[in-house]
């Protein structure tokens, strides 16, 4: 058993070498056990486009039901699906087969048990300790279908005063007939691209995070006149947004814009990671909530969340998670319709909307390809060697060191083998000296090491 599998956040690995159906089946009745633990007895379960899903699900059902649990089976939705199940249906546990944004041969799970997030780490002793798991003769599993009660529900919160012209791209992933049926149900004019299901991911991959996946999006926003468009990764948790110009909006400008909606609706805490830009802890500020800080990760946002009640918080990534009036699990799907909601009542473009949000001179997220079994010790090592005198250093997750108005930022991937960096400054300038300064630094500690950045 390949043990990197369990991640701080999830599981993930190569669906072949990794989630072999011997490891599948450990980790379902494991999963299973800890239901049963919580006085439960069933478990939802959904996945996403995937080529590797189908064995993944039939092996995790042989591994839950000899735990004796039932598993109640959504089919082929978005993780927010799942979520969203554990909250309003008949069970708090639930479970998506998804590899996210990874290569399409990768795969993983998701996991909540007793309405709580849990991480691979978690189950990765009791996985290990077993040998076997009891034999099962009878398969325990109900179909059910929550997509129509789940577009009610949104449509009984978001009144709407404008109908839209939007643009939909789910890259072939799990998000776009969800999608397209709720953005129709709200009554805008819906176009819809990549929106079949298909694990080869013919057209481009499913990650709204990287500038090239977003080239069909773009074209489609410019050549039919649309007002606003929405591009979701291969699970659908999370969004990327193109403005009637046909640019990407980076994720941190758009939590600014969920956050000033929110914030003039009630205030609180509201909690981002350690990519985010220096103007957003000042726009919350702004508005009378409290900027939190977090370590990356969907999983560490939404505990923060939970721990301080607060108002929403998003990531880098573009999850987004709406605490108000919702139920603080990051959803693409429902975040797209709210920023729909702040622009159609704004009487301003999406583009001129997001003009007025303050900017500063900022990379986008740089990757490293770096050996998995590698990454976490070179931030060890990094942290015991750099030199920045008269900087605030931060090490909540990785190393982001600030000096005036400017930050850098390092920190391992929790998904990937990559160390992840960013960058940025209040002028051009001082981006450049910031990240020259945190360069030399990499460079002398690693000195076999080019900074190649995908």
């Amino acid at each position: 058993m390949n043990t990197n599998i369990f991640r701080a956040y999830d599981i993930r690995g190569n669906a072949e070498k990794d989630l072999d159906s011997s490891t599948i089946q450990k980790i379902g009745y494991a999963l299973g056990l800890k239901v049963k633990k919580n006085n439960s007895n069933s478990i939802y379960i959904g996945y996403d486009s995937r080529l590797s899903c189908e064995q993944i699900k039939n092996n995790l059902i042989k591994g839950i039901n000899a735990a004796g649990i039932k598993v109640l089976n959504l089919g082929l939705v978005p993780t927010p699906l799942v979520y969203y199940a554990t909250k309003v249906a008949d069970s708090p546990n639930g479970i998506m087969i998804t590899g996210s944004h990874n290569p399409k041969d990768d795969n993983g799970l998701k996991m909540v048990i007793n309405d709580n997030a849990i991480s691979g780490n978690e189950i990765k002793d009791s996985v290990e300790s077993l040998n076997e798991i009891p034999k099962n003769e009878s398969e325990m599993v109900e179909d059910l279908d929550l997509q129509k009660k789940y577009i009610e529900e949104v449509i009984s919160k978001i009144k709407l005063n404008n109908r839209m012209k939007v643009v939909l791209d789910a890259g072939n992933g799990a998000a776009g007939i969800l999608a397209h049926s709720m953005f129709t149900a709200l009554g805008h004019e819906v176009i819809s691209i990549n929106k079949d299901p298909d694990g080869n991911f013919p057209n481009h991959h499913p990650d709204p995070s990287k500038e090239n996946n977003l080239v069909d999006i773009k074209n489609k926003m410019i050549s039919t006149n649309a007002d606003i468009g929405f591009a979701f990764d291969g699970d659908g948790d999370r969004v990327g947004l193109i403005t009637n110009e046909g640019k990407s909006v980076i994720a941190d400008k758009i939590i600014m814009l969920m956050a000033e909606f929110y914030l003039n609706q009630t205030k609180g805490p509201i909690v981002f990671d350690v990519k985010c830009s220096n103007q957003l802890p000042l726009l919350i500020r702004k508005f009378g909530g409290k900027p939190i800080m977090e370590k990356t990760g969907h999983f560490n946002i939404k505990k923060r969340i939970r721990e301080t009640n607060a108002v929403m918080g998003g990531e880098m990534s573009g999850h987004i998670f709406i605490n108000h009036d919702w139920y603080g699990f990051d959803d693409a799907i429902y975040s797209a319709v709210i920023l729909t909601k702040i622009v159609s009542e704004s009487n301003i473009s999406a583009s001129e909307l997001v003009n007025r949000i303050p900017s500063m001179y900022a990379t986008p997220e740089l990757n490293l390809n770096i050996k998995e079994e590698e990454k976490f010790n070179l931030i060890e090592k990094f942290k015991s060697q750099m030199k920045f005198p008269n900087a605030d250093i931060n090490t909540i997750d990785g190393v982001r060191i600030s000096i005036g108005n400017s930050w850098a930022l390092m920190r391992a991937s929790n998904t990937s083998s990559k160390l992840v960096f960013r960058f940025e400054g209040d002028t051009e300038d001082n981006l450049k000296q910031i990240k020259d300064l945190f360069e030399s630094n990499f460079l002398r500690i690693f000195p076999d090491i080019q900074l190649d950045y995908d």
